[in-house]
């Protein structure tokens, strides 16, 4: 019964630390709610900024370059914009309002006009795009130091271009023109899809960001727990109440895990906010299996409320606190992918990023909200190493608390 009342005083004395609920609840909405704002998710709803912008230079002006732009147009992953010459072009670039510029030379309808078949099959096995597409009078300049994305970038585009090209060289050839539809017939199949596509059922769009930026602050987040908890340990020890506590007839394990139900509960609330924000304001899905969220999120604040006890062991005063949890905090979100996915990690640190808890709870919310077929063994597994280390931080914290008493 001890533990209970020492749970009940400490659930009392959280509710009128209004800095606590502050840093607890109100500081991860906060964060969350600016991120969907800024990835156009949360009042600022638009869904262009997930598509890939393209500004389009047309110097040919004539039906074979506008159809060939009309054809990048249906594709919904970019959004279009022409510009009158290359100058404006290229300084939208610069100022990082586009990601890629194609500038579509006065040869373009002469030189696709005289691609043969066998040209085609040649181009496809350039290893350079951009060579492929200069040679129609196609220049691509993207976004300096866009690194790989850039690269794919000007892959689809050469595919696109090819795709647009290969119905005109076919339709001059003898044996392939059999197997092309004639334009009426495009034209046909066009509205066709169009019209499937209103009759649709329009899902809603989620932006990939959010999937892994919930997910990470709500870990980052129940981790802040270490240093609230580690400061009410000190006011207790400093007003002399955990000295009472000694002194009266409870034993030290029923005491501390009095004192670590509290910010544990808390941490389970926390975690539990930030998903149902996620889903009412943002409609982030929580995956095929969403009670899969429980385990996790049980075992995530477990792994938190184990390191909070540890800390709260080893600090003095307000000053170590600050330094050493919230460098603690901080370092390990950032090996952990709290911060940036660990996919793009180099292969090394995702080696070392596991020896954190936060990359364990990661990978379990991961698995549990992108994948369609949720790996139970993956999640189990995750869940049993956090546990590990709540079990390790709490024996470790209960040792060192007998030490000092």
């Amino acid at each position: 019964m001890s533990t209970w009342y020492i749970t009940l005083k400490d659930l009392l004395l959280l509710t009128y630390d209004k800095q606590a609920l502050v840093l607890l609840l109100v500081l991860p909405l906060l964060l969350i709610s600016i991120i969907g704002m800024s990835t156009g998710q949360f009042l600022t709803t638009d869904e262009d900024l997930e598509r890939i912008k393209l500004v389009i230079v047309d110097e040919n002006q004539d039906d074979t370059s506008k159809q060939f732009i009309t054809d990048l147009a249906k594709r919904s992953e970019l959004l279009i914009t022409d510009s009158e010459n290359k100058a404006i072009a290229l300084d939208t670039l610069r100022r990082g309002d586009a990601m890629q510029v194609m500038i579509i030379g006065t040869k373009f309808s002469e030189s696709v006009d005289a691609v043969r078949m066998h040209e085609i099959f040649n181009m496809m096995y350039e290893k350079h795009p951009l060579n492929g597409l200069a040679a129609l009078d196609v220049n691509l300049v993207t976004k300096p130091n866009s690194g790989v994305a850039g690269e794919l970038l000007e892959a689809a585009m050469f595919a696109l271009t090819v795709k647009f090209m290969t119905p005109i060289a076919a339709r001059k050839n003898a044996v392939a023109r059999k197997w092309v539809r004639s334009p009426e017939d495009e034209q046909a199949a066009d509205k066709a899809a169009e019209t499937l596509a209103s009759q649709a059922v329009a899902k809603p769009k989620v932006s990939m960001a959010l999937q892994w930026v919930v997910p990470g602050f709500t870990v980052m987040f129940a981790f802040f727990l270490i240093n609230v908890m580690a400061r009410s340990f000190m006011i207790e020890r400093d007003q002399g109440t955990l000295r009472r506590l000694l002194l009266a007839p409870v034993r030290t394990l029923p005491l501390l895990l009095g004192k670590t139900i509290p910010f544990y509960l808390t941490s389970v609330l926390q975690c539990a906010l930030l998903f149902f924000c996620g889903r009412i304001l943002f409609g982030m899905p929580w995956g095929s299996q969403p009670a899969y969220l429980i385990p996790v999120v049980l075992c995530t604040s477990a792994a938190a409320a184990g390191l909070g006890l540890l800390l709260s062991t080893m600090v003095r005063t307000d000053q170590q606190i600050s330094s050493y949890g919230t460098t603690l905090i901080l370092v390990l979100s950032a090996l952990s992918g709290s911060f940036l996915p660990r996919e793009l990690f180099p292969k090394m640190m995702k080696s070392v990023s596991l020896f954190t808890p936060h990359a364990w709870a990661l990978r379990a919310f991961d698995e549990v909200l992108n994948q369609p077929h949720i790996d139970a063994r993956i999640v189990a597994s995750s869940c049993a190493v956090l546990l590990a280390f709540s079990s390790i931080c709490f024996a470790a914290g209960w040792w060192r608390f007998r030490t000092a008493a």
